[in-house]
């Protein structure tokens, strides 16, 4: 399911972008919601982040697009922005809020998917989770596809990436909430693998390359079908 916003005080350009919406998704094969505003500052007052790709008209009464943008990439920085306006030079100062692109009215279809594709590609770079670590003497901020794996340690957790290692104190289950959405599956009940990393599994044994770690009788059917799952496979 592919979120769009449209946010325009023209009713008869909101139309249009929702026709070539329409039709994008009959051409992709892809489902698409959108969620039509007219007003910049009842946009921001109801986001709840829950957009991949907004088409955000500058010139608005109450509250204008580039505003509208500061306020949202405050709580949000992985949605695609995409200005829309009649005067090009204002959709410049668009790179202030790390706007993916503008559009020049009137739209052509043509340019609205190509720049629609745009802000889907930047929105799904930036979604990926990130884990804030605090060691102690430092704080590291770790992108999930880093962390090849995750073990407990009795009160501790010690977070493995490729060429360093992270002790903190947590807990796995905490942990597991955030990651098994990102592709991340317990082997045994103390051990949190990135699937992504897997290179070999057999019945009691994975391998993240040279690292081997241990599967448990318990946990065996699961991991091999969130394995299988994740690698597009059929069990």
């Amino acid at each position: 399911m592919l979120r769009i916003a449209l946010v325009d005080d023209d009713r008869e350009h909101l139309e249009l972008m929702k026709s070539y919406l329409e039709r994008y998704s009959e051409e992709e094969g892809v489902r698409v919601s959108v969620k039509e505003f007219q007003n910049g500052l009842n946009f921001v007052e109801d986001y709840d982040g829950n957009f991949d790709v907004i088409f955000l008209d500058i010139e608005m009464p109450h509250l204008d697009g580039l505003e509208a943008a500061r306020r949202i990439r405050r709580a949000d920085q992985s949605v695609g922005i995409i200005f829309v306006t009649n005067m090009a030079q204002y959709a410049i100062r668009g790179y202030e809020v790390n706007a993916i692109d503008f559009i020049v009215k009137p739209v052509q279809y043509y340019v609205f998917t190509d720049k629609l594709k745009k802000a889907i590609r930047f929105s799904q770079m930036n979604t990926e989770k990130e884990i804030v670590i605090d060691t102690g003497d430092t704080v590291v901020k770790l992108r999930s596809s880093r962390i090849t794996y995750i073990e407990k340690d009795k009160n501790y957790l010690i977070y493995h990436t490729a060429d360093e290692a992270f002790r903190i104190r947590g807990t796995l289950a905490d942990v597991e909430k955030v990651l098994n959405p990102e592709g991340f599956s317990r082997c045994i009940s103390g051990c949190l693998v990135n699937l992504k990393y897997v290179t070999r599994a057999s019945k009691d044994t994975v391998w993240l390359d040279e690292v081997q770690l241990p599967i448990s009788r318990q946990r065996r059917k699961a991991f091999k079908e969130e394995l299988m799952k994740y690698m597009g496979g059929v069990c």
